[in-house]
């Protein structure tokens, strides 16, 4: 017979390090928040570490001072910038937590940094399993760019993402599929079969009308008002609500309850 008085099982979940790598305004960090958002709403123990000094929106999101919140690096010297990985990860480690780290449009930091701390090997001895979440556009010169730091090898050992973010697309026209070209493509081809996991970023086409606001999309999608004093235009509500649940649907699908900090 059954112990009736018996708690039920917690699944327990263990600590991940998520690095975004990709050019400035790739999405990486609108995908690093909402990935991050997803996860705290889930009960996970997260920290979100900030290190794009061109564009602090994490940490406008995820204050110093708040409960997921780490302080930013002075600059984005090399020194600076290790030394910052090196304390934000201690402190992850102290806590148990899971990390997203943002270091921005700056892959050579990233890549420097990465290779010279062997950190695949370090995170995996931490018990601290990386996440690599690729950022990639639809256009030639952004997959390029991403595929050169993937085949480079820097970022070793546990899960890549590559994150196909339509609201990139140059051409205005939304009837096509603006990563079929790259679906047939041979370096993809190669990707997936390298384990990597791809997964659609849906366009957030009313994303100017919001930041005219000086609105983050989640203060859009909780109907906040914006710096002109009026309510934002529920259409563009509507359209930010619709957008998280496509693109937190898409994550789900593809699994992120295993690679999810």
């Amino acid at each position: 017979m059954a112990d009736t008085n018996k708690l039920p099982t917690v699944p327990t979940h263990s600590p991940r390090a998520l690095w975004r790598i990709g050019r400035g305004r790739s999405g990486g960090s609108l995908g690093c928040a909402v990935i991050a958002q997803h996860a705290i709403g889930v009960g996970h123990k997260v920290l979100v570490a900030d290190g794009d000094i061109n564009n602090p929106m994490l940490s406008r999101l995820y204050p110093p001072e708040g409960a997921h919140g780490v302080g930013r690096p002075k600059n984005a010297t090399l020194e600076t910038c290790k030394v910052w990985l090196a304390d934000t990860l201690a402190l992850a480690l102290k806590q148990n937590a899971s990390v997203v780290i943002d270091m921005g449009g700056g892959d050579r930091i990233s890549e420097e940094l990465a290779a010279e701390s062997d950190l695949g090997h370090f995170l995996a001895a931490s018990n601290l399993t990386p996440t690599y979440a690729y950022f990639t556009g639809p256009e030639r010169d952004d997959f390029e760019h991403m595929h050169r730091i993937w085949a480079g090898g820097a970022f070793q050992g546990g899960t890549s993402l590559l994150f196909l973010n339509a609201g990139l697309q140059r051409n205005t026209s939304r009837t096509e599929n603006p990563f079929a070209w790259l679906r047939q493509d041979p370096r993809m081809t190669e990707m997936t079969k390298a384990g990597v996991i791809p997964i659609d970023m849906p366009a957030l086409t009313c994303m100017k009308y919001i930041e005219e606001e000086g609105l983050s999309v989640f203060e859009a999608i909780a109907n906040k008002t914006g710096q002109s004093g009026r309510p934002l235009n529920p259409l563009w509500v509507h359209m930010a609500q619709k957008w998280l649940k496509d693109f937190t649907t898409n994550l789900t699908k593809e699994g992120a309850d295993e690679w999810m900090p």
